[in-house]
């Protein structure tokens, strides 16, 4: 096991990682094999977990799971499912398509809002391998790539040695002008935010007005959208405001017409864009 393999492991220094922007979330309390447990040490396994990490790390960290050797059976999951707002094992909302692990299908096929596809090296993946995962996700708009490795420099199951990673993710920084990076929890938030949002846009005069909402608890879901706003073809500079954010940005086309990209906050105020002269 690797919580008997680690040496020094607090949750004082988990915390101070979880500073640095590292994200933690539930693997189970022993790493059971869920399905062989009664609803008891099930829940046990489940709650406990859930329980530490809120005491040692804070709600945040409380989000999401992964159910031990990535197994959706239906009655594990009817416990799970509502024990954590996402689970890497499953995720049900009828706008994504999951492609898990095991799974042989390609991702590039699917009409899907999102497409959660898995893929996880192991020392008998080539990386020339892992790198089409990327090269995959990098052709289509709307594939989530979830990468899974099991350990690093011989700690862990099939572990990967750490020169081999950092070729590996120097590749996808190579991309990352195309990619947005970012873990596992935020990419859940963001989608679920997206497809729950409504916005409605207002023209007065040299300002348009952007209001952006959506009805889940802002508490949790708190990831900022990009939007995509048209704006009048002689506007060449755009000035975004929202609350105590303000960013400048040059105008883009497209067939429609002039537009800018930026973030913004739901249920945060409204969103003004003004015309900036050059």
């Amino acid at each position: 096991m690797e919580v008997a393999q680690e040496k020094g492991l607090t949750w004082d220094s988990l915390k101070e990682y979880a500073s640095e922007g590292y994200e933690f979330a539930s693997h189970t309390i022993t790493h059971a094999h869920m399905t062989v447990l009664d609803t008891t040490n099930m829940l046990y396994e489940l709650e406990k977990s859930k329980e530490d990490i809120k005491n040692h790390l804070g709600e945040k960290y409380t989000f999401a799971a992964e159910i031990p050797f990535g197994i959706e059976h239906s009655r594990v999951m009817k416990y799970a499912l509502p024990s954590y707002a996402a689970l890497r094992n499953l995720m049900t909302d009828p706008y994504m398509q999951e492609i898990n692990r095991g799974y042989k299908t390609r991702p590039g096929s699917s009409g899907k809002e999102y497409v959660q596809w898995q893929r996880g090296g192991t020392t008998k993946t080539p990386l020339e391998l892992m790198k089409s995962w990327v090269d995959t996700t990098l052709a289509h708009d709307n594939i989530w790539l979830v990468l899974v490795f099991h350990g690093v420099d011989g700690l862990g199951y099939e572990a990967l040695p750490h020169e081999l990673l950092d070729i590996y993710f120097q590749y996808i920084k190579e991309h990352e002008n195309d990619l947005w990076v970012a873990n596992f929890s935020d990419v859940a938030k963001y989608m679920c935010e997206r497809m729950y949002a409504s916005i409605n846009t207002k023209k007065t005069g040299n300002h348009i007005v952007v209001h952006l909402q959506h009805s889940l608890d802002t508490n949790i879901y708190n990831i900022a959208l990009t939007l995509k706003t048209y704006v009048p073809k002689e506007w060449k500079r755009v000035e975004v405001k929202q609350d105590n954010y303000q960013e400048l940005f040059k105008t883009q086309k497209d067939a429609k017409g002039n537009y800018i990209v930026y973030r913004a906050s739901a249920n945060k105020g409204a969103i003004e864009l003004s015309a900036r002269t050059l």
